[in-house]
């Protein structure tokens, strides 16, 4: 089965009159921090070493750890969650499979709903498995999503229970 193209400025949920079928996006700008991370990084550290030295007159060597000091967390967050965020999830309930879609070398890869342990529900959908754990945004539409969502797995609300 192929996915065909996904909207780049989109993180809703396609339309799902008629269909078994639904996808959720990440929105373009997340992609594009998570796909230009390194660039983005340097830059940053780069600018913060330059505005330092030259603005404020500091040593290279104290801009220079100032730039590490702010670009530090970035990376951190990168090397722990930058890995689990997907471009688009689709949910198929005909075949009961949910397809993860990647713009990196990992593609795309698809999983039986019963291969889902659940799914936390909160600024993310995070779908949690034996192996891995996959990322995508919410889209705003919370109670359909939910609702849907229950049909797949077992749903952790976290601080959206009153849903």
């Amino acid at each position: 089965m192929c996915l065909q193209p996904v909207p780049r400025n989109s993180h809703k949920m396609t339309d799902p009159v008629g269909k078994r079928t639904y996808t959720f996006f990440m929105p373009g700008e997340e992609r594009i921090l998570l796909q230009y991370f390194h660039a983005i990084a340097i830059a940053i550290f780069l600018v913060v070493i330059f505005l330092q030295v030259f603005s404020l007159k500091t040593a290279v060597a104290d801009a220079v750890l100032g730039g590490l000091i702010l670009v530090s967390p970035m990376y951190f967050f990168y090397l722990v969650y930058g890995q689990r965020f997907a471009e688009s999830v689709t949910l198929d309930f005909a075949a009961r499979k949910v397809r993860f879609s990647f713009s990196d070398e990992r593609g795309l890869f698809e999983r039986d709903f019963q291969q889902i342990k659940w799914i936390n529900f909160k600024f993310y959908l995070t779908f949690v498995m034996d192996d891995v754990r996959i990322m995508v945004k919410r889209p705003h539409n919370k109670k359909q999503v939910f609702l849907m969502l229950k049909n797949v797995s077992n749903v952790n609300t976290g601080i959206f229970g009153g849903l």
